[in-house]
């Protein structure tokens, strides 16, 4: 979960809660740029906002329950200091009549489209609320929340139809994202201070449905003044991805990351789920990433899909053993209502399902302790995220920010977040490090 957010106790203002993926996010920063342009100002909690927005998700029941949960405590907040709250995102396009008709705490809500457009939604909505004056552009970068990267949109929707996922519907078909937009977003982000880019869509690589087109773009990204780092995240793992990592060995701004989710190895699997690819080509992909120095690999399987059985989940042990993923996400199967999978037979228990994640946690995490003792000693490239209550928290260019690995720095060093140096891991924990920063 994430906050954006700051207090001024002078004027309207709003507050926002982020659930979900890098995708959520930025939607919320739109919003949040269009809210401030219509005169609120960031709060820095739901208690001091006079607007909570909560952006929802609802991928899997997981995240459902979390959505509910964050609603329901937001409505403890409203009771309490008497604040509008609005739920907007995944959760609100998919179950928006349930909210409607069940959760009356919650005062305004939409789905999944204008995002860009929430200043003046709420200004319609809330009339005898809003007697503010429009923000300047100019002025916009004195009150935005700034970090060292920005998440940046690229397409939204999906046309893939994996039989287990239930964003085609809330998302509707792949639809890019006009590339001024995407530039300008980038532009904006740089004006502000950001260092970094990271590339979201429900599927980057698809952009543009051509090569050629994806390639320019990020040509145009790369040229833009002050981009230091550009960072490809949902890359779907097929031919586009394999070309696309020529890209990668030949600009020096593109990170060497590669996140691409699997999902599974086991052909019969893949099958079932209507994705494409094997293990054949999968380890072909992954070994062609490496060549790239010092490139780490973020994946992510899904464990308990109906009619997997235990040699299936041999070949993703085998897989992850054979290719040492640095990073790994494992779902328990979770059947969505209005996909596909959510009718099928061989219906694997929750507790089987628990017992084949925690199965290939386990194999994972031996490897990270081989992996995280390779990285003593080393110096890496890394940029600082944040400072917070004294301690520095910087992130190696291998890991993506709010998603992997930290490398927390000493404190007394004259650091501000978006300084890039060098740094040397001492130790590390479960999956987060500890080094010393050596120069800028």
């Amino acid at each position: 979960m994430e906050h954006i957010g700051r207090y001024k106790n002078n004027q309207k203002t709003f507050y926002i809660t982020t659930l979900g993926c890098p995708k959520n996010t930025a939607d919320s920063m739109h919003m949040q740029k269009s809210l401030l342009t219509e005169g609120l100002r960031l709060a820095d909690s739901p208690e001091n906002s006079d607007f909570h927005l909560v952006n929802t998700c609802t991928f899997i029941q997981s995240a459902n329950e979390e959505t509910i949960e964050t609603i329901l405590e937001a409505g403890n907040i409203k009771r309490n200091k008497k604040n509008k709250l609005i739920v907007v995102g995944c959760f609100a396009e998919r179950y928006g009549e349930i909210i409607g008709k069940e959760l009356p705490e919650v005062d305004y809500y939409w789905g999944t489209k204008n995002f860009k457009e929430a200043g003046n939604l709420i200004k319609k909505s809330f009339p005898n609320e809003f007697h503010l004056s429009r923000l300047e552009d100019s002025k916009l970068k004195e009150t935005f929340n700034t970090k060292p990267y920005t998440f940046v949109k690229i397409s939204d929707g999906c046309n893939r139809d994996c039989h287990f996922c239930i964003i085609p519907k809330i998302r509707g078909k792949f639809r890019d994202t006009p590339e001024e937009d995407i530039i300008q977003d980038c532009k904006e982000a740089l004006v502000r201070g950001a260092k970094e880019i990271c590339l979201v869509s429900q599927d980057s690589v698809f952009y543009g449905k051509s090569n050629e087109l994806l390639y320019n773009l990020i040509q145009k990204i790369t040229d833009l003044p002050g981009l230091e780092l550009l960072r490809f995240l949902y890359l779907y793992p097929d031919k586009k991805t394999l070309k696309l990592l020529d890209v990668f060995k030949t600009n020096p701004k593109i990170v060497p990351y590669l996140e691409s989710p699997l999902q599974h190895v086991s052909e019969n699997l893949l099958k079932a789920m209507n994705r494409t690819g094997s293990y054949t080509f999968f380890k072909d992909l992954f070994l062609k990433a490496r060549e790239i120095p010092g490139l780490e690999i973020r994946t992510s399987f899904i464990l308990g899909y109906p009619g997997e059985t235990s040699k299936d989940v041999d070949e993703i042990i085998r897989f992850v053993t054979d290719l040492k993923p640095e990073k790994l996400a494992l779902f328990s199967f979770s059947p969505q209502e209005g996909t596909v999978a959510y009718n099928l037979k061989d219906v694997i228990s929750d507790k089987e399902i628990a017992k084949r994640v925690n199965l290939v946690r386990n194999v994972h995490l031996e490897l990270l302790k081989e992996i995280h003792q390779k990285r003593i000693g080393k110096i890496y490239n890394c940029i600082v995220d944040e400072i917070s209550e004294g301690t520095i928290i910087a992130r190696r260019f291998q890991d993506a920010p709010e998603i992997d690995e930290v490398v927390y720095l000493e404190s007394d060093l004259a650091l501000k977040p978006g300084d890039i140096g060098s740094v040397k891991i001492e130790s590390f924990s479960e999956y987060d490090m500890d080094g010393v920063w050596i120069s800028e």
